[in-house]
């Protein structure tokens, strides 16, 4: 109970806080009305559901493999040659590969997305994620092979 008071002394100081920073209008308004809410819904959750209704439950649904910051660097757009000679070297001069998206991370993790004109059986896409694998050093599973499509 104690908490829950100091909570809404919190909130009630917070209220008067906006009431000084806002000048009247509609923002202060709108303060007013969302502040008030909050507390009727922190009293109500205190009173009838004991608190147990927490916000931090719905912070943990997201997936670990989100990152805060990426940045992506398109290969054709560098050095379309380099391209160019995985194509000969892999599928005989062949445009099978259009693009190669390379993805760093705030972990300094790189991701690699191939993006491809056509199809490839099992066993290309395997030598060819193996190839890209050891030219960027880094693992097969950091490879995503997309289809172009117009």
């Amino acid at each position: 109970m104690k908490n829950t008071i100091i909570n809404i002394l919190i909130f009630v100081l917070m209220f008067n806080l906006i009431m000084i920073i806002f000048p009247e209008g509609k923002t202060q308004k709108y303060c007013k009305l969302t502040i008030k809410i909050f507390i009727i819904i922190y009293i109500i959750n205190n009173i009838f559901f004991k608190g147990s209704i927490m916000f931090d439950e719905f912070m943990n649904d997201i997936p670990e493999n989100t990152y805060t910051y990426e940045r992506e660097i398109n290969i054709q757009n560098v050095d379309n040659e380099f391209i160019e000679e995985i194509n000969k070297n892999n599928f005989n001069g062949e445009e099978v590969i259009k693009d190669i998206a390379i993805n760093f991370t705030d972990d300094l993790n790189i991701k690699a997305i191939i993006t491809l004109n056509e199809f490839l059986d099992y066993d290309e896409t395997n030598d060819l994620k193996s190839d890209i694998a050891e030219i960027f050093k880094i693992s097969t599973d950091d490879i995503e092979i997309d289809l172009w499509e117009e």
